[in-house]
């Protein structure tokens, strides 16, 4: 009841703090501030002279709000964005303000505004915050500052208004802004709001021209070394037709006559058609290097932070593309089991990092599905890089079978301890030097002193 109650208080602190820091000046805000306190002060008129000061500002307030209501811009407003933005790397765009009033506006203040949902009470009872530990008791008992956190991540960004120049009548004017994105994911972009200050400088005018767009926000990503395993070419059935669809097609030879059993998707139906009987398109199978990436989504004890590490790792090494005659197969778990390839034409590392940039915590089902999917596709895999949020006996089974199926395997295990991995490797403990753990604080330094590897087989 008492967590309740805090957040709806919290709720209703939110809203009046955003109402009043976007409404009044800095110095409004201060004569606001000396008004409520005027105003408890004055209550009893025969004892302070307090009153007067409250009504006094009060006055002022209300003809410069009254002010505010002059304010009629009338402008069309463009907004360029890059394609992509990237966790932690300043991202410039850009707001075109077009006047297509009479007169000219001046002393224009434009706020670009994100989405920001607002958390639900399960969510503020819930949710765990890493910077819980550097607060106090008091901060972490009662919750506002981790409730205001989450806020901060549900918006994705903190964008500052910027000043626009004079804008003469048809004439376009162009403002160039920088922020930093907070996570990935899409932004949501909600509108533009043009402000502008009463002749007084303490309150402002608003007007909110809507401009809903997105913008995808890749994952954080750390200087990758080049990781090479002893995996050999394997043999691909269908080739590399079959690597990037499903079914039974393969890689195209030749035409032939039919022979009893081929199937019907076989026939080439022009050349039927041409020659009178049915003729067959004929295929080959190939061989080639195929390294799978197996990114561990389901979070169980270990935190957001750890989850956010894991896929910025993975990030990172998808990154490191192949080369011309290898393909990376990344899977994972999310509503479902997924294996998305890139190299050899097949697709490009940016959707590979656009899929990171959405994937979510898996907090159903069990570990055994990913192991699954690993397993069904065992037999075209060269090696194996597993990007682990733990080091149990479930993740330790995925990499047995892995090994047993004579598969090298590469475990890098987000937030272990290196002495508490040395003291169980499970099925590393012949390679020791496969099992590797990437502290939160030192993961860019334990990823440079990987550097290249080139493990015996």
């Amino acid at each position: 009841m008492i967590r309740k109650l805090l957040y709806l208080n919290f709720r209703a602190m939110y809203r009046l703090s955003q109402w009043l820091r976007q409404r009044f000046t800095p110095t409004g805000l201060a004569l606001f501030s000396t008004a409520v306190a005027a105003g408890i002060f004055g209550v009893n008129t025969r004892q302070t002279l307090a009153y007067q000061i409250f009504a006094f500002l009060v006055a002022i307030l209300v003809v410069s709000a009254l002010a505010s209501f002059r304010f009629r811009p009338v402008l069309r407003v463009r907004r360029l964005l890059p394609r992509f933005g990237t966790v932690g790397l300043p991202l410039a765009y850009a707001i075109e303000l077009e006047n297509s009033g009479k007169r000219g506006e001046r002393d224009l203040c434009v706020l670009d505004e994100l989405e920001a949902p607002f958390p639900t009470l399960a969510e503020f009872r819930n949710d765990r915050d890493p910077e819980d530990a550097r607060r106090n008791w008091f901060d972490r008992k009662v919750g506002y500052p981790r409730l205001m956190g989450q806020v901060q991540l549900r918006r994705g960004a903190s964008l500052t208004p910027a000043e626009a120049p004079l804008i003469l009548p048809g004439e376009p004017a162009r403002l160039d802004l920088e922020f930093m994105p907070l996570r990935r994911g899409y932004l949501r972009f909600r509108r533009v709001v043009l402000c502008r200050p009463d002749p007084f400088g303490l309150f402002r005018a608003l007007r909110g021209i809507p401009a809903p767009e997105t913008l995808l926000i890749l994952p954080r990503v750390y200087r990758a070394p080049e990781i090479r395993l002893p995996g050999q070419r394997r043999f691909q059935p269908g080739g590399m037709t079959l690597a990037s669809t499903v079914g039974d097609s393969q890689e195209f030879l030749s035409l032939r006559d039919y022979k009893p059993g081929d199937p019907l998707r076989a026939i080439h139906w022009r050349s039927f058609a041409k020659l009178g009987r049915p003729v067959v398109k004929e295929f080959q199978d190939e061989f080639f290097v195929r390294q799978g990436l197996v990114l561990d989504t389901y979070l169980d004890a270990q935190s957001p932070a750890e989850f956010e590490a894991a896929v910025s790792v993975a990030a990172s090494l998808a990154m490191r593309t192949p080369g011309r005659d290898a393909l990376l197969d990344l899977m994972f778990v999310g509503t479902q089991a997924y294996r998305v390839t890139i190299g050899r034409g097949l697709g490009q590392v940016e959707n590979m990092l656009e899929i990171l940039a959405c994937v979510e915590p898996h907090r159903t089902g069990t570990f055994r599905q990913l192991t699954d999917l690993v397993a069904r596709h065992g037999n075209e895999t060269s090696a194996l890089i597993c990007v682990l949020l733990a080091w149990d006996g479930q993740r330790q089974e995925l990499v047995s079978r892995m090994l047993r199926a004579g598969i090298p395997v590469l475990a890098l295990v987000i937030g272990a301890d290196a002495a508490e991995l040395a003291a169980d490797p499970g099925p590393l403990a012949a390679m020791p030097e496969r099992l590797v753990a990437l502290p939160l604080d030192a993961i860019q330094a334990t990823l440079d002193n990987l550097g290249t590897m080139r493990h015996a087989a």
